[in-house]
C-alpha cells in the first residue's frame, strides 16, 4: 500500500492566478499621469484607476504637510531669484527641491503667505521644516510609482 500525504505538491507550474499583467498606457498619458502627481499628490494613481492608493497618498501628503505648517514649519521660496542663485546656504536649496515635490501646494501656500516666516522661536520649527520636506520626497515617490503602473511594470 502506498504512502498517503496530505502535502502540498513539489511541482512548481506557474499559477495562472495574479500573472496577468496591466496594459501600459501611451506615452502622452504617462507624461500626463506623472504631471498630474507631482501637481495634486494621489490625482495620478486616480487616474490610473487606483483608487485607494491614491486617496492614500494624497491623505498622506496633505497630513505632513498640515502637520509641518502646524508645527510652524518653514516653506522656502522657489520665485526669490536671489536666494535661490546665491551659494551661501546649501542646505536651504535642498530643503526647497524636496518641498517642490509637494506640487502647486508649495507656491500656493507661500504666495498666501503661509509658511514663511522663520519662526525661531518656535521649539518645533526644525522639525516642522522637514515634515514639509519629507512630504515632498514622498510624493516624488509616488510620482515614480505612477509612473510604473502607466508604463506597466507594476500591478
Amino acid at each position: 500500500m502506498p504512502p498517503t500525504t496530505d502535502a502540498p505538491s513539489l511541482d512548481r507550474k506557474p499559477s495562472s492566478i495574479g500573472t496577468a499583467r496591466p496594459t501600459p498606457v501611451t506615452v502622452s498619458k504617462q507624461i500626463f499621469v506623472c504631471l498630474a502627481a507631482w501637481a495634486i499628490p494621489g490625482l495620478g494613481h486616480g487616474l490610473l484607476g487606483r483608487y485607494g492608493r491614491a486617496l492614500l497618498i494624497g491623505m498622506s501628503i496633505y497630513a505632513m504637510t498640515a502637520l509641518g505648517l502646524l508645527m510652524r514649519g518653514h516653506l522656502y521660496s522657489p520665485f526669490d531669484l536671489d536666494e535661490l542663485l546665491s551659494f551661501r546656504d546649501v542646505l536651504s536649496k535642498v530643503c526647497l527641491l524636496g518641498q517642490i515635490g509637494i506640487g502647486l501646494l508649495q507656491p500656493l501656500l507661500r504666495l498666501l503667505g503661509i509658511g514663511a516666516g522663520f519662526e525661531f522661536r518656535a521649539a518645533t520649527y526644525e522639525y516642522g521644516t522637514y515634515f514639509l520636506v519629507v512630504a515632498g520626497l514622498l510624493n516624488y515617490l509616488a510620482v515614480f510609482d505612477a509612473f510604473d503602473i502607466a508604463k506597466g511594470r507594476k500591478a
